[in-house]
């Protein structure tokens, strides 16, 4: 059995040129014997900080809470051992990251866009692992009614499936929970985040990446692109050269090349293949 934790995320202001409004969404996947043991040491993370119980580990931390307080260098020692402690339980990961301005359709079209080709994801590890497995969300936020909705579009996913998976492996609908109690789901929002923060431009998610990379799922030809990290629309596939360093992505059995390493000619509607967007 694997226990798997999903949070959404997002960017409405990337760094990098090119890009708009980012939406995303990210599952951390668990062994289930490694559960207690990553609650356990983060337990201790919290107790060496001199962290309160009663508060959670944020990438947006609010205002006057202990990790605002903190720093920014604690901050990021913080996040940095939070993704150590995850390698060391075994954990894999799946981001999803949506661009808005390619592709501006509505927001709550969006979410369920990005939910979708998560599950898919997730589907996909739990079979090539061999086990069944339990997704838990964050509880969303508004009041009942919207999180009444989210569930219940949640629902045709673990019954139904999607056009490229069937529902086989997830063993009940999802549920959530509220991610202050649950410190994997805090974890999820970590992963997210960063991941998110890197392929906007920006050094707080840059600087992750060697913790990030270990973690996420991998393909067949060892590659995260479009597996542990997955880009839409596609046309932005060139990211994964920069953000990521792979030279190459494969979709459906086609290869493609990446950045600089692939055609001479930059391919139409390939706005990162020739230089990352960052700016001077």
């Amino acid at each position: 059995m694997q226990l798997v934790f999903i949070d959404d995320s997002g960017q409405r202001n990337p760094r990098r040129k090119g890009l708009g409004e980012l939406v995303s969404i990210g599952a951390v996947m668990f062994p289930e014997e490694k559960v207690a043991g990553y609650t356990e040491k983060i337990a201790e993370l919290r107790a060496a900080v001199g962290m309160p119980e009663d508060q959670e580990f944020k990438w947006s931390c609010p205002k006057g809470s202990f990790l605002a307080r903190s720093g920014e260098a604690t901050r990021k020692q913080l996040r940095r051992r939070m993704l150590e402690i995850a390698a060391e339980c075994e954990v894999r990961t799946a981001v999803v990251i949506w661009d808005r301005s390619k592709l501006a359709w509505d927001r709550s079209i969006v979410a369920n866009k990005v939910l979708t080709y998560l599950y898919e994801r997730i589907e996909k590890h739990l079979k090539t692992m061999g086990q069944r497995g339990v997704v838990i969300a964050d509880m969303p936020g508004g009041g009942p009614a919207d999180q009444s909705k989210w569930l219940s579009d949640s629902l045709d996913l673990t019954t139904l499936g999607t056009r490229y998976t069937e529902p086989e492996q997830v063993a009940i609908p999802i549920v959530t929970a509220p991610s202050h109690h649950v410190p994997h789901i805090q974890l999820a929002d970590l992963v997210t985040a960063a991941t998110t923060a890197a392929f906007a431009g920006f050094n707080s998610g840059l600087e992750l990446v060697d913790l990030l990379k270990p973690l996420a799922r991998k393909n067949a030809y060892g590659n995260m692109s479009g597996v542990g990290v997955a880009l839409q629309p596609a046309e932005l596939m060139d990211l994964y050269f920069w953000v990521l360093g792979e030279e190459s992505y494969w979709k459906r059995g086609t290869q493609y090349k990446l950045g600089p390493s692939g055609s001479p000619f930059a391919q139409p509607g390939r706005d990162f293949q020739k230089d990352d967007g960052m700016p001077e």
